[in-house]
């Protein structure tokens, strides 16, 4: 199967399809109707002989799967969709295959294969197409350098992934004070795993449950569900058994309530 790159009268098309899949999966929709709902667009476009869009449309059955720990035969992965885009000059939809694997890098905690994956991909913001995919990519790589400063092996290391992450928060808090409110819990996570790396302990924690409570409000289950992770995680940091259990358990439920199974899963036998 080859895709052709893609035309402006490509996008035209049927983009709007694309962009509502990936909205949906960005604002928290539960994954089991992300899954049905992106899986009838595959169908859907393969029917028009939108080939091109259907492969955007098949990213989000593939990550849905992953993350809910669905076994059942899937056409294409993502490795699998990333060789036709190459074989197709297509950048853009590989740049779309980058950010999701950072996603589940993030989602599943594989810090140093998001760290690798963020090097490979370098400034997704210059191809992605729509606003929200460049904000959430910079969400994205303001924690994924946060946790490459923190594990870094040298000063200077240290320093290029901390600039780097003060680059991300300083996008994503411009965005805020022109009015995006749905970034708010962005910046507070961003925030509090910034502070953490420096030692600054009262503005973390003051963070994180500013993060749980914008996302809980502002209903992206999934968002709430990763800052209680990442709360999770900074508590265990500082020995604190008591909050680490408690936000071990609020991520579990809301990990449940998004339908991501396999996570929970992977938080169970930890």
């Amino acid at each position: 199967m080859l895709v052709g790159p893609e035309t402006k009268s490509t996008h035209q098309i049927n983009h709007s399809v694309v962009f509502r899949i990936a909205h949906l999966f960005y604002v928290g929709r539960p994954l089991e109707g992300l899954q049905l709902e992106a899986g009838t667009a595959v169908e859907a476009l393969a029917q028009i002989n939108q080939v091109s869009l259907k492969l955007y449309c098949q990213i989000y059955v593939f990550v849905a799967k992953k993350l809910r720990g669905d076994n059942s035969e899937c056409d294409l992965d993502l490795d699998g969709i990333t060789k036709l885009a190459k074989e197709a000059n297509n950048q853009t939809l590989h740049d779309w295959i980058l950010l999701n694997k950072l996603h589940l890098n993030v989602y599943f905690g594989d810090w140093e294969d998001a760290t690798n994956t963020l090097v490979e991909s370098g400034d997704l913001r210059l191809e992605l197409q729509g606003q929200f995919n460049v904000c959430r990519f910079t969400f994205i790589e303001g924690l994924v350098s946060i946790r490459a400063a923190h594990a870094a092996k040298t000063l200077f290391k240290r320093m290029i992934w901390k600039k780097k992450a003060l680059r991300s928060m300083k996008l994503i808090r411009g965005w805020v004070k022109k009015g995006s409110v749905n970034l708010v819990h962005f910046l507070h996570l961003l925030e509090a795993e910034y502070a953490a790396l420096g030692g600054k302990h009262k503005k973390a924690e003051e963070g994180y449950r500013s993060a749980i409570s914008v996302a809980t409000r502002n209903g992206f289950m999934h968002d709430r569900a990763l800052s209680h992770e990442m709360a999770s995680a900074y508590y265990a940091s500082r020995n604190d058994e008591y909050w680490k259990n408690y936000h071990v358990e609020c991520c579990k439920k809301s990990y449940t309530d998004w339908g991501a199974m396999a996570k929970v899963e992977q938080l169970s036998v930890e």
